[in-house]
């Protein structure tokens, strides 16, 4: 059959063809959600480590300990606590969102398990739409008590 009037497709039924390629789309769906999904988690450690930074009066050994323990560990942290650590400025809806988001990353990255479906699947416009409210919410907290910048 032939797609858009130009391309062959030779050994394959239309309806084969189609399903393939609907099937490719998700794919790269999914990729997409793994690569928002890991940007915003990058970031989201790093401005944890600013502000811990920018909020930390250095001005003893054990203020400076934990301080360097806290930003030595963070590579350890969970995702959820660390959305979890903006419940004062980031609502629970869009909190249980992006951990819902999470946890659909989790199971496109370890392998699809169809016996322990997701309770939530979503698409990466859903992904990044709600990714940019939570870095956005969190943001507007942190401008207004004068910290850095998600």
């Amino acid at each position: 059959f032939k797609l858009h009037g130009s391309t062959v497709f030779f050994s394959e039924q239309k309806d084969k063809m189609l399903k393939k390629m609907s099937d490719s789309e998700k794919e790269l769906e999914n990729l997409m959600i793994l690569s928002l999904f890991a940007s915003f988690e990058r970031e989201l450690r790093v401005s944890i480590q600013n502000i811990i930074d920018f909020n930390v009066n250095k001005t003893n050994s054990t203020v400076n300990k934990l301080t360097s323990l806290a930003k030595s560990s963070i590579e350890r942290w969970t995702v959820p606590d660390m959305v979890d650590a903006f419940s004062e400025v980031v609502d629970e809806p869009l909190r249980s969102r992006v951990k819902e988001i999470y946890a659909y990353r989790n199971w496109i990255a370890h392998g699809k398990n169809q016996n322990k479906q997701p309770s939530f699947k979503t698409d990466p416009k859903t992904v990044q739409k709600n990714l940019v409210d939570f870095i956005s919410q969190a943001n507007q907290a942190l401008q207004d008590s004068q910290n850095p910048n998600l």
